[in-house]
């Protein structure tokens, strides 16, 4: 089964953002899965991101409680 160009990047940046999740959070693959899954990223595109950019905003949701958009 072929996946497409969109399901290829999330795969590929989410594995860096669970990765970047564990580290910062001292916390296990399956909770940093979780934590990601609940996020608001998921729904935003934000695939189309570096993991950095996409990490950064879910780290801000993380203390906020939500997605802030930032005034450029």
């Amino acid at each position: 089964m072929k996946i497409s160009k969109q399901e290829q990047l999330i795969e590929y940046i989410t594995d860096d953002l669970v990765s970047f999740i564990m580290e910062d959070f001292k916390i296990p693959i399956i909770e940093a899965i979780q934590w990601l899954y609940t996020s608001e990223n998921i729904e935003t595109g934000l695939y189309l991101e570096s993991p950095s950019y996409v990490y950064g905003i879910y780290k801000s949701e993380k203390e906020n409680g939500r997605i802030i958009q930032q005034e450029i």
